[in-house]
């Protein structure tokens, strides 16, 4: 199976009928609609065992979001408030934690990472487009042509390592492409929204696709009920922060640069994909914002921002191969995410049996890092395994895992490692079915049944 680089949002089975195509493994329904009353303040129930693993690819470290409206028709409040949105947003404490993804450490599988380390970010002006595509039934194809036409006419912007082109259609616009089985995925039938990379020299193109998700079918399954304008905001930063930490999504065909933050395990996906249709507000800008929640890998849940005084601590290299009576090292890197947390104070509480841990130093103060000794005895199960270490500062308390794949060790296999059972194979530290291995070039959308980015990775690379 092919695994589609757009990030996605799909609308609920029930909202939806009988799906009238059958889409790609790692589609996953949006849960149940709620009102924002409902959500606000809530860490939202994510998948079990949810955790974003850094494959190497590029991050955005300061997005600075084009919003572009698709001809005239756009409704007046998208078209006269979303450069508001994402100045707001990208310039508040929903931002914020996500330095928890920076790219300035070791890839999962121990290469350089990228560099960048993600903050916070602008918008320009909104630019509304007279494209020379007026069907209202278009492609992702014609979608990508015309951005690239629009940006050498000089009608957009040229893109810099920063730039995100946030796309908004009127109603009645449907937007298809490929759904990694052979078939067509459509704008609220199948996907609420979706976000993808051409490559372009000197610097790629990262553009997200908004329908008109108030009506068309896709207000019944992205965003909040009878959200309105909120089901905009709420999709749209579901993009916004998935283009974030997954920049060069559209690129990927592997999980390896240039493939940034993404969880293997099933259906999890890019970071909005774990929390998808989990709604909250922020205030930011002198005004109350719609939000999707967010995948926070520190936290252990679906968040919207840091808290007032944050950090976080990240292990890294993700994965490593260590034989029963051997030892490994892991960095432990950390960063203040919000306020002045003080001193973190480290633990490994809680390590699988046969692994034991030592820090050279169990106190660092955000900023610094550390390095964790993990040895392996032949008690140890064979295979790859999480283990969790802790950091506590300033009354909170964090957590970081990455995996140990042992082998001499005692029978077979981990959490999802080394020793997977017949018929599947280990992709990302995850025993996977042999036909679902990672292929193709992409995009990642967001399922109106949400479709994760290596779920529907039928991975489109473009060359522009």
């Amino acid at each position: 199976m092919q695994v589609l680089a757009a990030a996605i949002a799909v609308m609920p089975a029930a909202a939806l009928g009988a799906l009238p195509i059958a889409l790609p493994r790692g589609v996953t329904p949006m849960r149940p609609d709620r009102t924002i009353e409902e959500t606000v303040g809530i860490e939202a129930a994510a998948p079990a065992n949810a955790w974003l693993n850094y494959y190497g690819g590029r991050v955005i470290a300061n997005v600075h979001v084009v919003p572009v409206m698709w001809g005239s028709h756009v409704p007046a409040q998208v078209s006269s408030q979303m450069g508001s949105f994402y100045a707001a947003v990208t310039d508040s404490p929903y931002y914020d934690f996500l330095a928890e993804y920076d790219a300035d450490i070791k890839s999962y599988s121990g290469g350089n990472g990228a560099g960048m380390k993600v903050g916070r970010g602008t918008a320009g002006a909104t630019v509304t487009l007279a494209p020379s595509i007026t069907a209202t039934s278009i492609t992702d194809q014609q979608i990508g042509a015309e951005l690239q036409a629009q940006i050498k006419a000089g009608k957009l912007p040229a893109p810099d390592a920063n730039t995100l082109y946030m796309i908004h259609f009127p109603a009645g616009t449907t937007i298809s492409m490929p759904d990694g089985n052979g078939g067509t995925a459509k704008s609220c039938q199948q996907f609420c929204a979706y976000h993808s990379t051409i490559q372009h020299s000197p610097s790629n193109i990262a553009y997200g696709v908004i329908p008109n998700v108030t009506t068309d079918g896709c207000e019944l399954g992205c965003g909040p009920l009878a959200g309105g304008f909120n089901n905009t905001t709420s999709v749209a930063s579901h993009e916004l922060v998935e283009a974030t930490t997954d920049a060069d999504v559209g690129l990927a065909t592997d999980f390896a640069p240039p493939l940034g933050w993404y969880d293997p395990q099933g259906q999890d996906g890019e970071i909005g994909d774990i929390c998808n249709g989990e709604e909250a507000a922020v205030t930011a800008h002198n005004q109350s914002w719609t939000v999707q929640k967010e995948w926070s890998n520190t936290h252990g849940a679906c968040v919207a921002g840091a808290t007032p005084t944050d950090f976080a601590i990240v292990l890294n290299p993700g994965n490593q191969n260590i034989a029963a009576g051997q030892s490994a090292s892991y960095v432990v890197s950390s960063v203040a995410t919000s306020g002045t947390p003080g001193s973190i104070t480290l633990g490994a509480s809680g390590l699988p049996a046969g692994m034991s841990g030592k820090f050279d130093k169990t106190q660092i103060a955000p900023g610094q890092s550390a390095t964790l000794t993990l040895s392996v005895d032949g008690s140890a199960s064979n295979g790859g395994t999480y283990f969790t270490i802790q950091g506590a500062a300033g009354g909170a308390q964090r957590q970081s895992k990455a995996i140990a794949t042992v082998s001499g060790g005692q029978g077979g296999g981990g959490g999802g490692g080394g020793n997977c059972p017949p018929g599947t194979i280990d992709i990302g530290g995850v025993c996977v079915p042999t036909g679902c291995s990672s292929g193709g070039s992409g995009t990642a959308w967001i399922p109106v049944l949400l479709v994760s980015a290596a779920a529907l990775r039928a991975r489109r690379a473009r060359r522009a």
